[in-house]
């Protein structure tokens, strides 16, 4: 759904930049047929989600930069503040937002006798939710977990993760920052290669042209972008190619941008439409090759995995988990696992009551003493891994031989290794 709405909205924003029908037709196809933007959208990440809000932001700004509206601003102030409930990369995005709205409204009011005031009122209606949206996600991760920000602190928060996969992910991509920069050039290269080039030669004829409508896309993905390689530069991210997704759309807006003003005469010459055609092919060319990195483990190192995972049934393995645990005719609370691994078995459960997980508000306690808690069995996958899994550090050794508390009674394995345990407490 998400992956079709985006569609849909890069579209009406190639519209908004000036391309022509046919030249939205076919970069509306490019986008929707790129492989990080279909293979997301089908598997269900989390990418997707941002872009939608992206480009919806992105939409409504060139609405504000071309017409001064503010209500296209109270648009895209909400659509930045539910993008960062998304992902955190959309703070980016927000900060980006913010400093361009006010800039060019103080551009246009200065001179006024209220400009501040009107500068500073476009500026919070632009940035305000997003600001609004981080305090109180804030707020309520410490709440719940007793964390200002548990997507970077706790043990199966961003930063912890990326530690532990640390050795691995420097083994691909070369340790130190200007290796990390160069790896991401790489996989950019690859996937989108126009992008950061359309956008810069865009940048250019707009600026020239006194033309502010390419200024949203740039302004709303390129921050995402930078952001994502700014992070990864820094040891703070795992450089997944699905991590260079917001260049797709800016290569594309930027390609309809420069077709707008190149068919943008009464009669464009000769050297325009061949223009227009060559800017349409490399666009077109460049879809092979975003296919064949998302097959290059090097590149694409969780996707090309991806295909490993499907054949060697890791996904009917963990359903067969959940059957078989269900034919356990067990009660409610009866199986304590730690769902930031479990989870597809969970989600698979005739009855998700079955499994305490660590997102209830008494698995420390139950954790604790589990046979006074009615708590019979554990699940455990493999150290390598589920390396941070809370039972397992609960009872150091449990999974090798039940740490003394338990005895195991069932075992399942896919057909790379891939294991999980089901134990029985005994004391």
């Amino acid at each position: 759904l998400c992956g079709a709405c985006s569609v849909a909205l890069m579209h009406r924003l190639l519209g908004r930049l000036g391309a022509g029908p046919a030249m939205r037709l076919v970069l509306t196809a490019v986008f929707a047929l790129h492989p990080l933007v279909l293979l997301g959208s089908a598997a269900g990440a989390s990418e997707p989600m941002l872009l939608v809000l992206c480009l919806y932001v992105a939409v409504h700004l060139v609405d504000w930069l071309t017409g001064a509206d503010p209500w296209q601003l109270v648009h895209v102030g909400v659509g930045a503040g539910v993008a960062y409930l998304v992902r955190y990369e959309a703070l980016a995005a927000g900060l980006a937002v913010g400093v361009l709205v006010l800039v060019v409204s103080w551009r246009r009011s200065r001179g006024g006798k209220g400009a501040p005031a009107m500068a500073l009122v476009d500026t919070v209606l632009a940035a305000g939710p997003v600001v609004a949206a981080f305090g109180l996600w804030a707020l309520a991760s410490e709440a719940v977990v007793g964390s200002w920000l548990a997507t970077f602190a706790p043990q199966y928060g961003n930063s912890a993760q990326v530690g532990a996969g640390r050795g691995t992910i420097d083994v691909v991509s070369g340790a130190g920052s200007f290796a990390h920069l160069r790896y991401m050039a790489e996989q950019l290269v690859n996937t989108a290669p126009l992008a950061v080039p359309l956008a810069l030669v865009g940048l250019v004829v707009a600026l020239r042209r006194g033309e502010r409508a390419l200024l949203s896309p740039v302004c709303v993905l390129g921050s995402v972008l930078a952001f994502q390689n700014l992070v990864f530069s820094c040891g703070m991210s795992f450089g997944w190619l699905r991590f260079q997704i917001a260049a797709v759309p800016l290569g594309v807006a930027a390609a309809g941008y420069l077709a707008g003003v190149l068919t943008g005469g009464a009669r464009p010459g000769r050297a325009r439409r061949a223009g227009v055609a060559v800017l349409t092919l490399a666009m077109v060319a460049s879809l092979p090759l975003a296919w064949r990195a998302e097959r290059n483990p090097r590149l694409a190192r969780e996707e090309s995995r991806a295909v490993d995972v499907a054949a060697a049934g890791q996904y009917p393995m963990e359903r067969r988990v959940a059957a078989d645990i269900a034919a356990m005719g067990l009660g409610r609370g009866a199986v304590i696992t730690d769902v930031a691994y479990s989870f597809p078995i969970v989600l698979s459960a005739e009855d998700p009551r079955v499994y305490v997980i660590t997102a209830d508000g008494d698995f420390d306690a139950l954790l604790a003493d589990p046979l006074l808690n009615g708590v019979s069995y554990a699940l455990l996958a493999s150290p390598d891994t589920a390396p941070a899994d809370a039972v397992a550090e609960r009872y150091p050794g449990m999974w090798e031989d039940g740490a003394g508390r338990a005895e195991m009674v069932r075992q399942w394995s896919d057909g790379r290794g891939l294991t999980w345990r089901l134990y029985r407490f005994t004391g």
